[in-house]
């Protein structure tokens, strides 16, 4: 190969190879996660949990989330009682969230689901799900 072809390959294939992935990778997990979107939920059995924190409902949170204050705001809105952690505040609680491989805020256990993140329907259907136990009693 003659060494001009060749240092022309060099100087135009590596800034396109560059900037077809910097274009075309962010669609692709785009793409990707509309077709195969994360779950809303994952289930388990969080009892030693609950039995811990004295609720069905509990939140890892910190005290200036703007998704956190948007779970409160449900919350307070269908009389729900929760137990609520703030990892910001809490050296325990937040070794508690790391430990659980919490990676986002806020950690919601509700019911046998535990939902990352605000995911407002996720939260009504689990609420829905948990029955009568998540509500605050009525006076």
């Amino acid at each position: 190969m003659p060494k001009a072809l060749k240092l022309v390959l060099q100087i135009l294939l590596i800034p396109a190879c560059f900037a077809i992935g910097l274009y075309g990778g962010p669609r692709l997990a785009q793409t990707y996660h509309a077709w195969f979107p994360p779950p809303q939920y994952t289930t388990g059995d969080h009892a030693a949990l609950y039995r811990r924190a004295g609720n069905e409902v509990v939140m890892y949170a910190t005290a200036t989330c703007p998704y956190c204050a948007k779970a409160r705001k449900l919350f307070a809105a269908r009389g729900v009682r929760y137990t609520e952690y703030l990892i910001d505040k809490s050296e325990q609680a937040n070794r508690d969230f790391i430990g659980q491989g919490g990676r986002a805020v806020p950690l919601l256990y509700i019911g046998e689901r535990r939902i990352e993140g605000f995911r407002e329907q996720a939260i009504v259907e689990a609420l829905a799900s948990a029955g009568g136990d998540a509500r605050a009693p009525r006076s």
